[in-house]
This record gives structure tokens, sequence and C-alpha cells, in this order.
């Protein structure tokens, strides 16, 4: 029920949208619940309850058996101010996550043209021949589908919401984008995935991206006067929305704390009393967060003590895999794990290029520290939260952030089992090559080492937590709310 009320809440906010930013105008009809619970890939319930939210608000009507109609009325004039106020307090985010998303989603969408089968080029094809805006957006949405990753899809859509283009409907009177020239580029897209002409393909992409998003953000740019700073919204990527968000973050942050942070060399976490105090949140909270963290097999009760923690390099208690929490968590733990593969040797390449001496030298000190205390097992920790605290660009840091965060819930599964002597090796191998390589100042050499590492690591993470009982399906469960495309739409 929870997690329905959370999507319902984001069926809502996208229809509420399109209905203010007059997407859909007094009169239209929208599509039906079976159509929205597949493109959604949600329950009916989970329509149906953001479908009676609009409907007790004023903005449709709907009756069984007759189609929802939009009922909302609003001048036009007030729906340019809804716009501009939307779009004013962004303006200031838009091109710094244009440039991160392309290192980010642009590889991810190259790894899912190569997964495209010929089926899948022609139900591609089909859509670059149509003559819809939304085309553009379920034609890139059932690409990234082929990764099987539901958080780079989430990444795709929270980004895409950001930007707000989703509720704009374009007219031959505004031309933020050009709808026979985005056609015109798919159908280059698929012609270059059929012939597997990649490197055209990825430049057909970028160009894409410009005509379309970029071109988008410029026009924005000159039509919209920015808010005041203080006034200005930052792209933040949700996962998690509601109560969890807020546990789920705060046991991220602990997890730091204990493993990098001012909990690594103490024995046991202050009281729920003090905690709460310090992360300005109540105590059940605390309570709730804690108790995540001891199913996660990081802390543990100590009766007349209080909850004692296993930091790094300590022997933790094995994951309750049997807890709902648990299995989430460890899921997007290894839907983080793609991510990173598929991102991390570009994003660190860019970030080495732009960074200072004294940062570089910050890192390689860093992880010359690891290697004297035994801990090289937190080197690609450390190159993760370098690019979250250093990258010139605040959507990298974001993301990067949350990924870190994600990534830190895999822990305990190497702590609990005693790790492997090929697990070691491996490390110790991959950080003397950073710290060579970063002192020689060789980039490619420091993406090429990440990117052969999370290769490695990946898959024997996840056929770890096959053969716990965590199975594909449950591994590849979705986060949040993502617009889900099929060939038969």
């Amino acid at each position: 029920m929870q997690s329905e009320h959370q999507f319902s809440n984001l069926v809502y906010e996208y229809f509420y949208m399109r209905i203010q930013f007059r997407y859909y105008k007094c009169g239209d009809c929208l599509p039906s619940i079976d159509r929205l619970c597949q493109e959604f890939s949600v329950s009916s319930q989970t329509v149906k309850m953001a479908l009676r939210r609009l409907r007790t608000e004023g903005y449709i009507d709907m009756h069984n058996g007759r189609p929802t109609r939009v009922i909302f009325q609003q001048t036009e004039e007030d729906a340019r101010q809804c716009l501009l106020q939307y779009f004013s307090k962004r303006t200031n985010s838009f091109c710094d996550l244009y440039d991160s998303t392309e290192m980010i989603i642009q590889p991810l969408l190259m790894e899912g043209f190569r997964r495209c089968s010929k089926e899948d080029l022609t139900y591609l094809a089909r859509l670059a021949d149509g003559t819809s805006a939304d085309d553009v957006l379920h034609f890139f949405c059932f690409i990234l589908q082929k990764l099987d990753n539901p958080l780079a899809m989430n990444l795709y859509w929270e980004t895409s919401l950001f930007w707000g283009l989703l509720f704009l409907k374009q007219n031959k009177e505004e031309d933020f984008s050009n709808g026979e020239r985005m056609h015109e580029e798919m159908r280059r897209c698929v012609s270059f995935a059929e012939k597997k002409e990649w490197t055209l393909l990825q430049e057909e992409l970028l160009i894409f991206r410009q005509d379309s998003v970029g071109n988008a953000i410029r026009l924005l740019g000159q039509a919209v006067t920015p808010a005041k700073e203080e006034e200005q919204v930052g792209f933040d990527w949700r996962i998690y929305h509601g109560r969890p968000q807020v546990c789920y973050s705060l046991g991220s942050r602990l997890l730091h704390e204990i493993y990098m942070g001012s909990y690594r060399n103490t024995e046991f976490l202050p009281s729920y009393k003090k905690m709460a105090e310090q992360y300005r949140v109540s105590v059940s909270t605390i309570r709730r967060t804690v108790n995540i963290l001891r199913q996660l097999g990081v802390v543990r009760p100590v009766n007349g003590k209080g909850t004692q923690i296993f930091g790094i390099g300590d022997a933790c208690d094995k994951p309750d895999f049997g807890s709902p929490v648990v299995r989430r968590s460890l899921a997007f733990f290894v839907q983080s794990f793609e991510l990173l593969a598929y991102s991390f040797q570009h994003v660190i390449q860019d970030i080495l290029e732009e960074i200072t001496i004294e940062e570089r030298d910050s890192l390689i000190h860093e992880l010359e520290t690891q290697l004297q205390t035994g801990r090289q097992e937190l080197a690609l920790w450390s190159c993760i939260l370098f690019v979250h605290r250093h990258n010139r660009l605040k959507g990298i840091r974001a993301i990067y952030g949350r990924i870190y965060s994600l990534f830190q819930w895999g822990y305990p599964l190497k702590a609990s089992s005693n790790g492997s002597p090929k697990l070691e090796e491996t490390m110790l191998h991959f950080t003397n090559v950073m710290i060579q390589s970063l002192r020689e100042n060789d980039t490619a050499r420091c993406g090429s080492a990440i990117k052969e590492l999370i290769g490695w690591q990946f898959p024997a993470a996840e056929q770890y937590l096959l053969r716990q009982g965590i199975g594909l399906d449950e591994l590849r469960l979705t986060p949040a709310i993502r617009l889900l495309v099929t060939s038969d739409n």
C-alpha cells in the first residue's frame, strides 16, 4: 500500500503538470487506465488513486465506461505564468544537468542499442516514422529498457521530469524542437544501429541531444528570467519517496560514518536521543533506521551497552536475506554497480582532466594510506567519493552521491562471508594501478582500470545474491516510477 501511494503521487504529478502546462486542455481525453498501467508499470489501483486525486481537485471528470476528460479551465496567461515560474526556478541547473547526463546516459543508450534485436529495431523504426512528440520519449525509454536496469530508467525519468520538457506540447507557434527533424534523426540512429556503425551512432546521439534537449534549454534560457538564487531548485535524484526516503537516506549516511566517517573507529553508535538531535529527526526515525542496519548485518544491539558497530575490516553478521528491506537495498546496490560500469570511465577521465594538482595528490595520498593500512578494498569507494566531492558539475555530484550511497549497502556481503583471496588480489592490483596512473597523469589508464574492476566485481556480486535466493527478477525491481514502453504500444 505504501508503494502504491508513493507511485500514485508520481502519476498524479505527471498529469497535474501536463494539465497546468496545457499539454492536456479542457475537453481533452487522458489515456485509458489499462494504457497507463502498461506505460508506468504500475497497478490499476495506483493509477486510479492518482486519477481520483485529480478528480477531487477539479482537474478531470472520470466515470465508469467513459473516457477520462480534462475539465480544468485555464487562460493562456495563467498557463504562461505557471510555465515561467516552473522554469525560472530551474534555469541555473539546466545546462549543468545537460552536461552531466551526457556522460552518464549517453553510454547507457549506446549499450541499449547494442542489445537491440532485429525486432526491437523494427519497432524503433516505427516510432521514428511517427509524428507524435511523445515518440521521442518512447523511443529512448524502449532503448534503456534493454539494459534491464530500472535504476537507469529511473534516472532518465527523473532528469526528464526535472527539465519539464515532458509537460510541453509543441505546436506550430512554439519551436522548442523540430518534430520532423527529431524523427529524421531517430531514423538515422536506427539505421546506424542496424549496420552496427557504433561510432556514427554515438555521434548521431550527440547531435540528437543538441537538437532536442540542448535547443529547448537554449530557447527557454532566452525566454525565461531566472528566479533569485535562493529560489533556485537543484536536481535531486529521487529513488525513494515519502517516509522511506528519510530512513534510507539516513541509513546511507550512517553507513558512510561507520565505514569512512566519524564512527569508523568507535565500537558503539551514540544513543538514539543523541543521534536524533544530531541528524535532526525523531527518535522513532532513528530507531527504524538502525533496525534496517541491523537487518543488513552492520550493527548489533547489545543489552546494557547499546548498538555495536561492525566497521571496515570487521566480520559482520550475515544480512537477513529474508527481509524485504535488505533485499530491496541489495537490488539497488547491484543496479548501481551497473551504472558505474557504463559511466565511470567517462566520468573519472573528465574529472582528472579538470582537477588541480593538489586535488590529484590528495586522491593519491588517500589511496596510498589505504594500501598502508590494508584497506585497499575502499579504493573504489574513494574514487566514487572523489567524483562526488570534486566534479565541476553539480548534476554529476548529485548522481554519484546517490550511487555512492547505494553502493555502500553491498559491503556486508563481503564482510559477512570472509571475502575471498581473488577479491583481495584484485583490489590490491587496482589500487596500485590507480596510484601509478595518477602519478603519471594517465587518465585513460585510470578509466580503463576502473572499468575492468567493475566489470569483474559486478557479475560476482550478482551471482552471490542469486545463491542467497534473491532472483534476477528481484534484483531488477523498479526503484520508483518509470515509463515502460512495449512494442505492442
